[in-house]
């Protein structure tokens, strides 16, 4: 199947419905399948990097952001006491925001995540210090006819199954949607298991996440 862009997806949607009486409800059935998409799928194409500046220890996570994957100091941690054997850069671990240190406390570099801020203790407010890896959310394809993300050029029929699912929930047509919604789930397991067989580790002594 060839879809391309958005436009193409909502003519492909219309084809299967037969009609297009829920023409102007295309943009939400989008909205919802990609919202459920970012809860179920964390795969290669979703994984990006950026550098974080704090301010005071703290800055606003990327406006894509799902999870973090790891974080690594761009600085050697300089700390006047570190732990015995410590590399100095070392990946930050990770702990709640009920013990992370308060500004100006604590040795040992550590972060974490409250609300939509990224916390690091001690602080070092200098340019670009962290490295964040974390998974982004897939691009929307809303606003525009000629939108297209890896989602859709790779795997079209997750769209078009998920926006029929949607469809088929409002026109109450309870067998489409069970029908639609086992095609879109076979999508979902496929799209895990590619990336799962091609992204795994090389070793056995190679840490994955299940490892953690």
């Amino acid at each position: 199947m060839s879809i391309s862009n958005y436009g193409e997806l909502k003519s492909k949607l219309s084809r299967y419905l037969f009609n297009q009486r829920f023409l102007a409800d295309y943009d939400d059935y989008t909205t919802m399948f990609e919202a459920d998409a970012n809860s179920r799928l964390r795969v290669l194409p979703m994984e990006t990097s950026v550098l974080l500046t704090t301010t005071s220890g703290d800055v606003t996570l990327p406006a894509d952001y799902i999870t973090w994957r790891t974080v690594r100091p761009k600085f050697a941690n300089t700390a006047p006491v570190r732990p015995m054997f410590a590399p100095p850069f070392d990946e930050i671990d990770y702990v709640h925001p009920a013990y992370l240190p308060p500004v100006g406390r604590g040795f040992t570099r550590m972060f974490s995540i409250e609300g939509n801020t990224f916390k690091v203790r001690p602080v070092d407010d200098r340019a670009d210090a962290y490295e964040f890896h974390y998974y982004q959310k897939i691009p929307s394809l809303v606003g525009s006819d000629i939108n297209s993300n890896w989602l859709l050029s790779e795997y079209p029929n997750a769209y078009l199954f998920g926006l029929m699912v949607e469809a088929a929930g409002q026109g109450r047509n309870a067998e489409m949607a069970q029908l639609y919604k086992a095609r879109r789930d076979e999508e979902f397991q496929q799209i895990i298991q590619r990336y799962a067989l091609t992204t795994g580790a090389t070793s056995s002594t190679v840490r994955t996440a299940t490892y953690f």
